[in-house]
């Protein structure tokens, strides 16, 4: 028996048809938090020699509930109609066209529910003269402007290493529905809410002053490696031991201290180094100066002469490093999932952290079609004749 406000998100229902990882990861930050997020699958993966899932599924899939539904097949889209009815989202990240095509268009779920909230994601959003192309989560982060200012001058513009695109599609995803629920309930508003997402527009929300200072002064930033006008000296720099790590000093104060640091007091008035502009100008060789010294030291020796003059630094951390990081762990940052497919997992822990009712990892990730007795036949009322002919006939 769940104690009271076990679940933040108790009594939210969310259907969650979306496929590899944007339109998933909505569920997954809701039903970390709670929400009864029902996940739907095909039905070939519940089916004797379905190959296991990636390991991923036992991150994004953990505190859902798992249905396998053909929504290509008109019973399949009908029972789909039926969820929705008594939902409070439906998430989607197929190709524009493609859920009105199955009679599952926001139009379609509004005359089931009139309360219902449609979250769709795609790569260039669900009109304009691009709706129609194919696009990825590494296209999102090159037409939202992130790719082009990645990289070192002179050279091609590279990836950033992450996913970004997807998962912060579906972040501004999971807010757009807890926006919704609350415009909802709070005005007693019977109007359906259609959340339109692209990948490209998610990224570039994130770009911050990119627009700003295009629009007053006609800057376009270009690709400057680990350079940043605005953060002199900040670089990563590797140490003894063939770690790096990561060293910023933004004010003169914290300059001073860096100095100190160094055992080169006089680095701060230093006429090349003695305020931002100066800096700048002599970027490279202060720069220089700091990774000869770090390279005289071991990663821990650096980390606490750095720590006891108190300038900000950070090490550049592997996935390995961080699984045997001291502050990881004290902050409960890996939490194991015993996943059914593949066995107990590390695995980052629910995010962000409240202080009353919690999320926390209420169950792994289900095997595909795990619930489907559960929600066809406890939900819907599905007779067990019926169900054995939906399953009989891969609609389930």
């Amino acid at each position: 028996m769940a104690e009271e406000h076990d679940r933040l998100l108790d009594g939210l229902t969310v259907l969650d048809a979306g496929q590899v990882l944007a339109g998933p990861f909505v569920g997954s930050l809701l039903g970390d938090m709670g929400a009864d997020v029902i996940k739907i699958e095909m039905p070939a993966l519940a089916r004797p020699g379905a190959p296991p899932g990636a390991p991923v599924r036992a991150l994004e899939y953990r505190n859902k509930r798992s249905i396998t539904l053909d929504l290509r097949k008109p019973e399949g889209q009908e029972i789909a109609r039926r969820l929705a009815a008594t939902s409070d989202a439906f998430v989607e990240n197929y190709s524009p066209g493609t859920m009105e095509r199955w009679g599952l268009g926001f139009d379609d779920l509004a005359a089931v529910n009139p309360r219902i909230i449609m979250v769709r994601i795609s790569g260039y959003g669900q009109t304009g003269p691009y709706r129609n192309r194919t696009s990825y989560d590494r296209i999102g982060q090159a037409v939202g402007g992130m790719i082009y200012v990645t990289g070192e001058a002179e050279r091609p513009p590279t990836h950033p290493g992450f996913m970004l695109g997807d998962y912060i599609s579906g972040t501004f995803g999971a807010l757009a529905v807890l926006t919704a629920v609350y415009h909802r309930d709070q005005a007693d508003c019977d109007e359906p809410q259609e959340v339109d997402l692209s990948l490209y527009e998610s990224i570039f929300r994130l770009s911050g002053q990119l627009a700003p200072d295009f629009s007053h002064r006609g800057f376009v930033r270009e690709r400057t490696g680990n350079f940043r006008y605005w953060s002199i000296p900040g670089d990563q720099f590797e140490t003894k031991d063939g770690k790096w790590i990561l060293i910023l000093a933004l004010n003169r104060a914290t300059f001073e201290r860096l100095g100190h640091a160094m055992e080169i007091p006089e680095l701060s008035t230093d006429p090349r180094f003695i305020d931002h502009p100066a800096r700048t100008e002599h970027v490279n060789e202060l720069i220089g100066m700091i990774a000869q010294w770090v390279g005289g030291f071991t990663t821990k020796e650096v980390q606490e002469i750095l720590d006891e003059h108190r300038v900000p630094y950070g090490p550049v951390n592997s996935i390995e490093d961080i699984f045997v990081d001291p502050h990881f762990k004290a902050r409960e940052d890996l939490v194991v999932v015993d996943d059914p497919q593949t066995g107990p997992l590390l695995v980052p822990a629910v995010y962000p952290r409240l202080s009353h009712a919690p999320g926390r990892v209420y169950n792994p990730a289900p095997l595909p079609g795990q619930h489907n007795e559960e929600i066809y036949k406890g939900m819907l009322g599905i007779s067990s004749d019926e169900f054995d002919k939906l399953y009989a006939d891969e609609v389930i």
